[in-house]
């Protein structure tokens, strides 16, 4: 995926991506990247396909249908549809998902509350009564595995589905480095101390705007106590007994992989 300046989308050949209701629209299994724009009526608040990135030499625009009309597609949810495209795919709905969830959520100034329009060339909605400009949000998250003499450390969040274990994850609050971010949301969540931090590797988590910053990370003392709000199951766990584990396309499954290979 290459992203590019909206004026600087010229290839000969596009690609359209539907979105209705929030979800992926395709016309087989295989099928999400449409070689035709759809006749199908938009939401207002974008009217005109939107050009996402370019992909394999096409460039590729978003088109987002309006709910209440019968579309003869397949809808697909967003985690779906990237748990089984190649990364480069994947890569490029993630950005398509955040950027409609942002354009739909920001149709007025956040500084005088006027409707806003989308900016004639950046990634922007612009509000012509006080000349404010908002631009995508992105979320900073650190997301970490560590290890220990135990295996490595997986909770439960209370938002999960039952069974289903994962790293430590959190938001980096304002004034905060990524790495201080680390140690804070382990010591709240399971209240334990960790040292040699190793950057891996981020990824775009598009639901709905957040930037994952994965670590990984060696137990250095405490014992585990869950903080019993986000995280209300936590434990050490190794290659031979393992729970449910998130989907391999995610930052989280590739953490989990590096630390159970270490502690073979």
């Amino acid at each position: 995926m290459h992203i590019k300046n909206r004026s600087e989308a010229t290839s000969i050949t596009s690609r359209y991506i539907y979105m209705q209701g929030g979800n992926i629209m395709s016309a087989t299994e295989d099928t999400w990247l449409h070689t035709e724009a759809s006749q199908l009526s938009h939401v207002a608040w974008l009217e005109q396909p939107l050009f996402v990135a370019e992909l394999d030499g096409e460039d590729v625009y978003l088109q987002v249908l309006e709910s209440d009309q019968e579309c003869q597609l397949v809808s697909h949810h967003g985690r779906e549809m990237m748990s089984v495209l190649p990364a480069a795919q994947a890569d490029l709905l993630a950005r398509a998902l955040q950027l409609s969830h942002w354009l739909r959520d920001h149709q007025y100034c956040g500084r005088c509350g006027q409707a806003t329009q989308l900016h004639k060339s950046d990634y922007g909605m612009h509000c012509e009564t006080c000349a404010h400009t908002q631009y995508p949000r992105l979320s900073p998250c650190v997301i970490v595995v560590i290890t220990g003499p135990k295996g490595i450390l997986l909770a439960h969040n209370t938002r999960f589905p039952a069974g289903r274990f994962s790293a430590l994850a959190g938001f980096v609050e304002a004034g905060e480095t990524i790495e201080a971010a680390v140690h804070r949301e382990v010591r709240e969540e399971v209240g334990i101390e960790i040292r040699d931090l190793e950057y891996v590797g981020s990824q775009s988590w598009s639901f709905p705007h957040s930037l994952m910053m994965g670590f990984m990370a060696t137990y250095e003392s405490g014992e585990i106590q869950e903080d019993g709000i986000e995280i209300d199951e936590a434990d050490w766990f190794n290659p031979d007994c393992l729970p449910d584990l998130p989907p391999k396309f995610s930052i989280a499954r590739q953490l989990v992989d590096i630390g159970l290979a270490k502690s073979v």
